[in-house]
């Protein structure tokens, strides 16, 4: 048996199961997520170099914070899916 045909055999032999079809695209959507995320930290510290005040800093801390969170929620669910 060559490898192309073993390898033709074993895909055959796989079973579909559409939950790894919904934590694939899970995943997919918490990278989306992330990228959000990163945007938002992005345009907090465009915003805070703008606008000057007492406020700016708690703003900032709660976006990397944000941040923080969502890449925190992504590597929990690639563990745990």
């Amino acid at each position: 048996m060559t490898p192309f045909e073993r390898l033709i055999q074993s895909l055959a032999s796989m079973t579909f199961s559409p939950w790894i079809f919904v934590k694939l695209l899970f995943l997919i959507g918490l990278l989306i997520y992330i990228a959000f995320a990163v945007i938002v930290v992005r345009q907090v510290a465009l915003m805070s170099r703008t606008i000057d005040g007492n406020f700016s800093l708690p703003i900032k801390l709660f976006s990397w914070v944000h941040l923080g969170a969502a890449v925190a929620i992504f590597v929990l669910a690639l563990v745990i899916l």
